[in-house]
Formats: C-alpha cells, structure tokens, sequence
C-alpha cells in the first residue's frame, strides 16, 4: 500500500491552519493567516518530521477545547466550602416515613433528625484549572515550532510579552 500525498503523515490536513489559528488566539484577520500558512509552509519544506507531532498537539488541544465546552458550572470553579443541613437518611424509620402524630413528635428529637455536612477545597485545582493547564503545555509545545506566531497570538502568555522562552543564562 503506498500512501498518497494527502494521506502522509507529513503533510498538513485541511483542517490544521484553523486548528493553529484556535489553538494559538491568533485573530482571523488576513495577514495572520498568511503568516500561520507561511509558518505551516515552512515547517512542511524545512522539517517535515514535526509535523505529526503538531497534528498530535492539535488533536490533544481539539479534545481539551471539547472537555473544557462541556464542563458544567459546577466543574468550572473549585468550591471552597459547601454547607448543607438536612434530614439525615439513617435518622428515619426504615419505611422512611417523618414523624406526623403529635404524639410521635414529642418521643423525637426533631434536630436529631438534621445532618450539617460540610465540605471544604482548598489547595486542589478545578477541572477547568487543570484542562486549561494541559492545553497551555500543548499550546507551549506548539509554539515551540511556530515561533514566529508568538506575536500575533492574543493570549498574553503566549504572546511576546510573555515570559515563555526566557531563561536564566549559565556559564560553564
């Protein structure tokens, strides 16, 4: 079986520029597609090799943006204490029935009955914390081989601005 160009694992997909374009915050303005086409035209002419690793940083970046759509806004925030009080379900008769003659009230404690639990996060990180941070891992590894994109990224941390690669120097 031989593989057409389209099929190699070393061409880009139809779908890849706008893959990069959403993966990097880059706007959808004209000469910022020109300049991710080029990037994409360059790494394609000058290391192919790379190119399945990108498509693989995409693909993880698609499935991180599909989780992150997903998430309810339970999952978007780390609770830092949650408080409930209510009837506690071993406090009730195995039939489940509450206590309703005036008489059966005064033989029950009514706040025996209550159950107060409280949960506490604090140290930990949300969901949307912990996808947002394996997409910025991936969205570093692609950057790494569009350099040149950096700057038209409108995500501060991946745009110049950013300290993303700097680096102490060390004399040896």
């Amino acid at each position: 079986m031989s593989q057409t160009p389209t099929d190699s694992p070393y061409r880009w997909r139809a779908a890849d520029l706008e893959g990069i374009r959403v993966a990097l915050s880059i706007p959808a303005l004209m000469p910022a597609i020109r300049a991710i086409n080029d990037a994409m035209a360059d790494l394609e002419q000058l290391y192919p090799d790379a190119i399945p690793t990108a498509r693989r940083e995409l693909d993880a970046i698609s499935t991180i943006d599909t989780e992150l759509a997903g998430l309810s806004p339970d999952q978007l925030q780390a609770p830092i204490e949650t408080r409930r009080k209510a009837v506690s379900p071993d406090a009730l008769p195995e039939d489940g029935t509450v206590p309703v003659k005036k008489a059966d009230v005064i033989e029950f404690d009514t706040e025996l009955l209550r159950e107060e639990t409280i949960t506490r996060y604090g140290s930990g990180l949300s969901i949307e914390q912990a996808l947002r941070r394996q997409r910025g891992s991936h969205t570093q590894a692609l950057l790494l081989m569009f350099p040149t994109l950096a700057n038209w990224s409108r995500d501060p941390q991946l745009s110049g601005q950013g300290s993303g690669f700097t680096a102490a120097l060390e004399r040896g």
